[in-house]
């Protein structure tokens, strides 16, 4: 088990490596680690035992989907929340996320090869690596949280993380897509088409030629997973064999998302929030019922996360 003790020292040695940036007012320390020869870029919020691993959505970064005044509403003496930028997001690029290789594999329907590529593309660079850095700063075990694109990529992180991983909170989630949902793609496609305030909060992190592409990217990908694979991502085939305690969360108002029952029928032990006002960022317009929400499953003796 984890102690606050442990993660204390594990701030020291942060800070005595000067390759870091340090210490916001916030009390949020942003690093960067190297994976596979490649610099992944993260922030740390946080003391306490109740570990968490935050990934954020697509075209997304920590800054933008975590910011500090979600963080902060965490308890800071309770929580350490570790918020991980993927390979090719924010500050974990250069290189951009290469998206486009798994554009090209679904096109040439090379699909032998498509459950290793996804989890290549989002998330396997870091997956296993992440945890072996989690026990080498004795941040073991945790629970991993994903937003968006992000739950996908929590899904494979919890179905590899074993031991390690207790449990998962997927925010927005949606590991299928019918119809509905690709043509709701289809029409977001084009980011030149969205209203001022849409695009702002992405060019507040990435230049516009980069949110352009990669949002077409992240497009193209839904409609090729719609179309070639009957709507089934490579996550939703991890999610009967998660014996681990779910949480899912979800917007009343979030057109991307089907309904969560979906996953109480696939996953052992899965429990559903819904906020009825909320949208695709509910998590965000509504941080105190959100936290709360977290905290209750955290602490939930019969969940014995970190006893």
């Amino acid at each position: 088990m984890t102690t606050t003790k442990e993660i204390k020292n594990g701030y020291e040695a942060v800070l005595n490596n000067t390759d870091n940036e340090g210490i916001n007012d916030n009390g949020i320390i942003e690093l960067t680690t190297m994976i596979d020869d490649h610099k992944i870029g993260y922030c740390k919020y946080g003391a306490g035992k109740y570990v968490m691993l935050f990934i954020c959505g697509g075209v997304g970064c920590y800054t933008k989907d975590f910011p500090e005044k979600l963080l902060n509403a965490f308890n800071h003496d309770n929580y350490t929340i570790i918020c991980i930028d993927p390979p090719g997001y924010g500050k974990s690029r250069p290189p951009d996320r290469y998206t486009h290789l798994l554009i090209e594999i679904l096109e040439n329907k090379h699909l032998k090869y498509l459950f290793h590529s996804i989890p290549l593309l989002r998330s396997s660079m870091f997956k296993l690596n992440i945890l072996l850095t989690f026990q080498q700063l004795n941040l073991t075990p945790f629970v991993v949280l994903g937003w968006s694109e992000g739950s996908r990529t929590a899904i494979h992180v919890a179905g590899q993380g074993k031991q390690l991983v207790k449990g998962a909170v997927l925010l927005a989630a949606a590991t299928r897509i019918d119809q509905r949902g690709a043509r709701i793609f289809r029409g977001m496609r084009n980011t030149n088409q969205w209203l001022p305030d849409a695009i702002e909060v992405y060019l507040k992190h990435y230049p516009k030629e980069f949110v352009e592409k990669q949002w077409a990217d992240l497009c193209d990908v839904a409609q090729q997973v719609y179309e070639l694979l009957g709507g089934r991502f490579p996550s939703d085939y991890v999610l009967p064999n998660l014996k681990i305690p779910v949480l899912v969360m979800i917007g009343g108002m979030d057109r991307f998302c089907v309904d969560p029952k979906y996953f109480e029928t696939v996953i052992a032990n899965c429990r559903t929030e819904k906020h009825s006002l909320g949208g695709h960022d509910f998590y965000l317009k509504y941080p105190r019922w959100f936290v709360d929400k977290v905290n209750e499953f955290i602490t939930d003796p019969k969940n014995q996360f970190f006893c």
